[in-house]
């Protein structure tokens, strides 16, 4: 079974979690004090770049520790009413053995200073205040000013971005593991790709070594400009390699793209990814309820549905995945965003070509899109002799003049073809009045 390395190699032991040697001694100071029962602050606050080990810390902690750790993530309940039954209860009562050995932790905090918040601060202060429990909020950016009562309350630790050696090392450590060969000249470039980004160089590691024992310079070639795409199939691969409905939904943690658009790249690459019907046609309908969500959103602009919409089309994924998957299969580029995007670029330059004639001939854009560009465009096409001129004149690029080129040839094309069908028509009637006498 294929497992992803960042949830295979998370830090079981806080011992293993890589970098902030003081923020993670802070923290530990922390918890000594709530373990004397005279805590310096009720909460604590890890703030700093995604991938750099705040949840692992607390993770590791628990498991080390015997603490139940209660997860929670704050960009999901924005309200007083859902804030105090989820935490404010957990910060209350013992765990099902009785113990009271528990970390109540609140992913996202940063989540709940958005417009919608309604609630959701004050009462997050008020269970600060009136905890039994150790609370550990994280977040990335914690500077907003609607966390400002959260922050008087709580013990403020920065982790930073990892340096190229303790990501380098770590890395090293995987392949070992592993048994992969790699030379440290190339997990050093995999390390600097990451920009101190622990989680996203594990990602990029497995990515390279993906059914291989030994990397090559060669192999670094698939990953590319770290660029939007890359972070897409990071997100897939979380999505659909995850064990738990938490992970998928940490597809989205720094991705920039709309959910909407993430979720066409799911849709076909489900087929791929999942290969039993049953699970197929389960994950096909729990998308479907996803599809019908992102339509309210669109009809409506309610954009509180997305709390729904984006639970279904990640975590469903999970759910409905429940065979382990046949080695790792690669991610496919959605179809419709290729046909979009290739629309979207022949607009543009056209586009460029209406701008262009509209400014020398004194027109409206619309009126040189709509009415000129067709007759330019059929003249360099067809008068060969006129195109080096109309070129000249316009300024056109030879972008713009292949762009006028291909689409009145294919028009011509289509022409000649429409001939040919009439002509054929037309032979066919003929032989059939001739048969008749």
């Amino acid at each position: 079974m294929t497992h992803l390395w960042v949830e295979k190699y998370r830090p079981k032991k806080v011992s293993e979690v890589v970098g902030n040697e003081e923020s993670v001694k802070t923290f530990l100071e922390w918890m000594e004090s709530w373990e004397s029962n005279k805590p310096t602050k009720k909460a604590v606050l890890l703030y700093g770049p995604a991938g750099v080990g705040k949840t692992s810390l607390v993770l590791a902690y628990g498991r080390e520790h015997g603490y139940d750790i209660v997860e929670v993530n704050a960009s999901d309940w924005r309200n007083e009413e859902k804030m105090k039954s989820i935490v404010g209860e957990s910060s209350h009562n013992a765990t099902l053995n009785g113990s009271t050995k528990k970390i109540i932790l609140v992913d996202e905090v940063d989540g709940i200073a958005g417009r919608e918040d309604a609630g959701g601060i004050s009462a997050l202060k008020k269970i600060i205040s009136e905890s039994r429990v150790p609370i550990v909020m994280v977040a990335n950016n914690p500077w907003d000013q609607k966390l400002a009562p959260v922050r008087e309350l709580s013990l403020m630790i920065e982790f930073k971005r990892l340096s190229k050696t303790s990501i380098t090392r770590r890395l090293k450590e995987i392949c070992e593991k592993e048994g992969i060969e790699v030379s440290d000249d190339l997990l050093g470039k995999i390390a600097e790709r990451s920009k101190g980004d622990l989680r996203s160089a594990i990602m990029d590691l497995q990515a390279v070594a993906a059914g291989k024992k030994i990397v090559t310079e060669d192999d670094l070639k698939v990953l590319g400009d770290r660029d939007r795409v890359r972070e897409i199939f990071e997100a897939l691969r979380i999505i659909f390699y995850s064990k738990s409905i938490r992970g998928a939904r940490a597809a989205l943690e720094g991705l920039e793209i709309d959910p909407e658009t993430l979720y066409t790249w799911i849709l076909d690459n489900v087929p791929i990814q999942i290969t039993e019907l049953d699970e197929l046609a389960e994950a096909y309908d729990i998308l479907a309820k996803a599809d019908i969500y992102f339509a309210r959103i669109n009809r409506l602009q309610n954009w509180k549905l997305m709390r729904y919409a984006i639970p279904l089309m990640t975590g469903g994924v999970v759910v409905a995945k429940k065979s382990a998957p046949k080695g790792f299969q690669k991610f496919s580029f959605p179809q419709k965003i290729r046909l979009l995007q290739k629309y979207r670029e022949e607009r543009e330059i056209r586009e460029r070509i209406a701008l262009k004639i509209s400014s020398k001939l004194h027109l409206s854009s619309y009126k040189a899109n709509k009415e000129m560009l067709p007759y330019i465009g059929f003249i360099i096409s067809y008068a060969k002799k006129y195109k080096s001129r109309l070129a000249e004149y316009f300024e056109f690029t030879d972008e713009e003049i292949s762009y006028l080129e291909k689409i009145y040839a294919t028009v011509n094309e289509r022409e000649e073809v429409e001939e040919k069908k009439q002509e054929e028509v037309t032979t066919k009637r003929m032989k059939k009045k001739t048969s008749k006498k």
